[in-house]
Formats: C-alpha cells, structure tokens, sequence
C-alpha cells in the first residue's frame, strides 16, 4: 500500500491524539432531543439556570420557585437551558475526482484525515458521529452514535470501497440522503472537491444549511488553484492511462486558475461556511484558524 494514495485505518486511528487539542463549537447551542454535554435553546431541567417566569400548564411542578411564589401569590418556575447531545454528520467524497495529489497525498486520502480529526474531536466533547462514505457509484450511511463504533465503520467504509454498495453514490444522492435523514440542529460537514457540483448541489446544500448548521470543506491539490508560473508541459494519468494534457502558457494557466475560483466563489455565494484544505496544509492549524475562529473559540 503507497503511503499517501490509499487511506490507512491505523493513521486514522492515531489522528485522535492530534483532535484533543480542537475546540468542538463550545459557545453553540443546539435543539437536539439527546441529554448531552451542549447547551441548547430547548427549556427543560438541565444544568445551567436561565429565569425565573409565570408558571403555564404542562409545566413541571417541581421545578416551581417557591419563594417567589409564596410571596408573589402567584405560581411561578424556574427554567433552565437544558444540556443536549448534537448530531454530527461527515459527508466524505471519495470519488475518482478525489484520487489525485502531487503534494504529500492524494485528495481522498486528505479527505479522511480531515473527517477522522472532526469526528474524534466531536467524539471527544460527547456528541453523536455519523455520516456517508460515498463514491461515484455507491455509498454507504452510518447512523449517528455516540460510539467509537461509528467511527470505525466510517474508516472501514473509506479504507474499503467493495463496502459501499447500501446507496447511489455521487455528490447529490450523498446531500439528498443526508437531508432526508437530518435532524433539526445538527452539524453537516462535506468534505469533498465539488468537482462534480451543479445546480442540484446548491439546491441541496442551501436545504441543508436551512436546517443545520453546514460547514463545506474544499479539499484541494495546490496544482489544481494554479499551474506553475513556468512554462512546460504537463500530463496527469489515472488508472494507467493518460488524462489530461496540459501545454502550459499564460492562457491556459489563467483559464485552468478560473475554473478552481469559479468553485470557490460558488461555495462562497452560498453564505455558508466554507474551509479550504489543501493537501499539504497542516490540517490541526488550518481546521482551528478556518472553522472555531469564527465562532469564538
């Protein structure tokens, strides 16, 4: 097995010593309806205190604040932001498009690195992980658990294609199964190159987002944002056959430049969180500065 083309289970395994040190979303709540370790906008009895308010039929009498209503001669309860468990789905890409690299790895083999370091760092603040291991043809859903088990059924499903075989595969069907099987609150992380992406893909990446909180990651090889500004000849193989030609010259470097920022801008119009990871990035320091950055951790 060539290090850097094929995924390796055992360096899947390894990467949740590198997660420890990521802050999973602390200061996000969420709606979810498992007891977990996040706080959440649903009222119930939970750990941290919100408010005291008129006591309403349904209400539990032995949260009612006593005192209060003693001296008020009214009944009045006491509410709290009840802890929830969240539901984190990995959407992983490893289609033909992904099996390219010129730096480090090839594209889906960076693919499952940056799934394994948010699934174990999910894992790590006791959430649910789960999602689809998808390729061209066919892909596969694992129900989200709060299990070490889910996760070695996602490395099991990247380091075995043959295992693939419960869905259609591609980009869409991967997005429409995953939007069928949401629930309310959840994280959706796609990890993909979106080489495939049409109108369909952001018809369901907005749902997605509607419903979810949705964070799109660009894996990506630095050869395909742009070629080298000097003048030669490229040729890309894949399964022993020839490609793609490239003669490269000033046009085609800017038309082969355009076609990756059409992409990028796309994902961008969609207002949604977007992380660009290339496959020499440092994956820890990328993931940190371009994802829990912006929410504060």
């Amino acid at each position: 097995m060539s290090k850097g083309i094929h995924s390796d289970i055992k360096e899947l395994l390894a990467l949740r010593h590198h997660a420890t040190n990521i802050e999973f979303f602390n200061k996000m709540r969420v709606s979810s309806t498992q007891n977990g370790s996040r706080l959440s906008f649903a009222r119930g009895r939970g750990m941290d205190f919100e408010e005291v308010r008129r006591y309403q039929p349904g209400d539990d009498i032995r949260l009612i604040h006593w005192p209060l209503t003693a001296r008020l001669g009214k009944p009045y309860t006491k509410i709290y932001r009840e802890e929830r468990e969240r539901a984190i789905y990995l959407l992983i890409d490893q289609s033909k498009s992904m099996q390219f690299g010129t730096r480090v790895c090839f594209k889906n083999v960076l693919a499952a690195k940056i799934a394994a370091i948010f699934g174990w760092a999910a894992l790590n603040h006791h959430e649910q992980i789960g999602g689809i291991v998808f390729n061209d043809n066919q892909s596969e859903f694992i129900k989200p658990k709060r299990s070490r088990k889910s996760m070695l059924d996602l490395f099991n499903l990247i380091t075995n294609s043959k295992s693939l075989k419960q869905y259609d595969g591609g980009l869409n069907n991967a997005l429409q199964l995953i939007y069928k099987n949401l629930q309310s609150g959840s994280i959706v992380i796609v990890i993909s190159d979106f080489f495939s992406m049409d109108t369909e893909t952001i018809t369901y990446l907005r749902l997605i987002g509607q419903k979810s909180e949705l964070i799109n990651v660009l894996a990506y090889d630095p050869l395909e944002a742009s070629l080298p500004n000097s003048r030669g000849h490229y040729t890309f193989t894949g399964e022993a056959k020839t490609q793609l030609d490239i003669s490269a010259n000033t046009a085609t470097c800017k038309l082969y430049s355009n076609l990756f920022e059409k992409r990028v801008f796309e994902l961008k119009q969609l207002g949604q969180q977007l992380l660009q990871i290339a496959t020499n990035d440092d994956l820890i320091q990328k993931i940190n500065y371009g994802v829990f950055k912006k929410h504060g951790c």
